[in-house]
């Protein structure tokens, strides 16, 4: 799907819209623009999307983890639990 940014100037008039269809996009709760004489970037934020996603590398926090690695093998906070997963919302 590609997104078109709609918009009269202001924020209240700003949307996001399926650029094929119009139809807004629901859950956009914010959007930054950064533009040159080159480019534009957009960073859209869409609360509660729906996700299908496999094939993901994660990495488990275990409760007592500092995240501080002193470069001992021994420490369990050095040590990364590392699995695929596959989930959807």
């Amino acid at each position: 799907m590609k997104l078109k940014i709609v918009s009269e100037g202001t924020g209240d008039t700003t949307k996001v819209v399926n650029a094929e269809t119009g139809e807004e996009v629901e859950g956009v709760i914010n959007l930054d623009l950064s533009l040159d004489a080159f480019h534009v970037d957009a960073a859209i934020v869409i609360r509660d999307p729906h996700l299908s996603i496999d094939n993901l590398n994660v990495q488990e926090i275990r409760q007592g983890d500092s995240g501080a690695h002193d470069g001992t093998a021994g420490n369990p906070d050095n040590q990364q639990h590392s699995e695929q997963a596959g989930f959807q919302i």
